[in-house]
This record gives structure tokens, sequence and C-alpha cells, in this order.
């Protein structure tokens, strides 16, 4: 094939645009501080930053979720704390009732002290975080969960993700914490407390012994129910913690890795752009040469 002037003049001219192209795109990287500004630069790795963008929000979810059941659980465990220090109040007067005694005051009074205890276990039950009562389950926030010895919250749990395939319950519910309802996960025990210490002010009051006595006994076995709670809170609180962590390790290795590929590297650009110079004045002083075109040495 004979090579013409035309052929020549063409070639000449695409190989100084593709210089031109190679030494924009290298000012590009250097002007933004990223090897890819656009997907057409590289489809495959502008793909790979989109998926990590991507895991990177839904891990940020992750940790908002976190943060909130942290606070959550954190909120319901000073209050177990504050019922298991009633509980053991309520321990401490009631061994000291149960021979009884004839001695109408002192019965007043521990029926004084026994009804003041309940309404601090009625008072913790009613704990609220933001406006919301943490131990009301899923029942709206305006029906206040404990009203005497009532529970007019529900045991539904609330459920936060944690990770990809994993959840975690962030409330305890008043039903089984006071109540004693026997829900699966969760069962702390079987005592229904707020009850028992209304049976036990009716056995104080009569001076019935063999009642105060079994009712001594069920204030031992809600403290231990509460005690359960608090236990499993503690559990919960160390898992999301293992989890917070987890997830802000995988954040750091994700933008490590996004950091590598997409963050320029300006001494390695300051070198390229100086070769693309040295090869774009040469393509220009060759086709200059070469087509004896005096209006490229402006160029």
């Amino acid at each position: 094939m004979r090579i013409t002037p035309n052929i020549t003049s063409q070639n000449s001219l695409y190989n100084i645009q593709l210089a031109r192209t190679l030494m924009d795109k290298t000012q590009e990287k250097i002007a933004s501080g990223k090897n890819y500004n656009r997907p057409s630069d590289d489809p495959v790795t502008a793909r790979l930053l989109v998926n990590f963008s991507d895991q990177l929000q839904v891990g940020e979810q992750y940790a908002s979720n976190m943060t909130k059941a942290n606070i959550w659980l954190n909120v319901s465990e000073t209050a177990l704390e504050g019922m298991s220090a009633t509980m053991s109040e309520i321990k401490k007067l009631t061994s000291t009732l149960t021979s009884g005694t004839d001695i109408t005051a002192v019965r007043q009074n521990a029926v004084s002290q026994l009804q003041t205890f309940k309404q601090q276990l009625i008072d913790y039950g009613n704990t609220q975080l933001n406006g919301t009562y943490v131990f009301a389950g899923t029942t709206d926030n305006q029906v206040v969960p404990f009203t005497g010895s009532t529970y007019s919250g529900d045991d539904n749990p609330l459920d936060i993700q944690v990770d990809n395939s994993s959840t975690q319950t962030m409330n305890i519910t008043g039903g089984r914490l006071l109540k004693g309802t026997n829900v699966v996960p969760h069962q702390y025990g079987s005592t229904d407390i707020l009850t028992e210490i209304d049976n036990l002010i009716t056995a104080v009051n009569a001076n019935n012994i063999a009642n105060i006595q079994a009712g001594a006994q069920k204030m031992e076995d809600g403290a231990n129910q509460i005690n359960n709670a608090i236990t499993d809170v503690g559990g919960r609180l160390k898992r999301i913690e293992t989890m917070q962590q987890f997830n802000a390790t995988t954040k750091s290795v994700i933008q490590g890795v996004m950091s590598n590929v997409q963050n320029a590297d300006y001494a390695k650009l300051a070198v390229e752009m100086q070769q693309q110079e040295l090869a774009f004045n040469a393509t220009l002083s060759s086709t200059a040469k070469i087509s004896q075109m005096s209006l490229l040495d402006y160029l």
C-alpha cells in the first residue's frame, strides 16, 4: 500500500492528539487527587470502588444501629441495677418479718416501706429514653407500661441489624422482667414480683407468718430474676462492643484498599507528566520535520 502524504499527516495528528489526551488525563489526576475520575477510566476498578462505597454505607448503618442499642442497653442496665438494689432492701426488710410480730406499728411501718419499694420498682419499670419507654416492648409510647401491678406493654423484641447475617435484641420487656412472663428467649424467671409484693403486704398486715415466709422466698426469686436480666444485658453489651470493633476494623480495611486504589501518587504522576511532555514535544518536533508544516512549530 502506498503511503501518501495525507496518511502521514493523519497519523501524525492522531499521535499528537493521543499524547495530548494522555497529558490531559494525567493533569486531571493531579488536580483531583484521584486515579479514576469517571467509570470510563477503568470500568472494572470503578465497579470495585462502587462496591466498596456501598459496603461503607451499610457499615455506617450498622454502626448507627449499634450505637443506638448501646445507649438503650446502658439505660436499661442502670434501671435494672436500681431494681436490684431495691430488691436487696426488700429482702432485708422481709428477713426481719419472717417470725411475725404482734406490734401493729411495726407491721404498718413494714407495709409502708414495701409500698415505697414497690413504687420504686414501678418507676424504674417506666424508665424512658428520648420519650420511649425502654421496658414497654413495641407498644405505643403514649402508653405507660406499669400502673400499679399491671403491665400494659408487650413482650415483643426490638431487634437491630449488626451485620449482614445477624441481629441483636436491644430491649428487655417489662413482662419478663417484673411480671415473670415465660416467653422464649430471655427467660429470667417466673415470679410476678409486683403481685408478690402485694401478697406480702397482705400477709404482713395479717401477721400471717406462713405467707410472710412464702413471700420472702418469692422476693429471693424476684431478686434472682432481675439479676438474670442484668447478666443478659451485660452479655448483649459485650457482643455489641465486639461487633463495633469488627465493624470499625472492616471499615478501616475497606478505606485503606480504596485509598490505595483511588488516591493519586503525586510523585509517580509527576514523573509520568514529565515523560508525557517530553514525548508530546518530540511528537510535535518529528511531525513538523516530516510534514514540513511550519505551523506546528507554534503548538
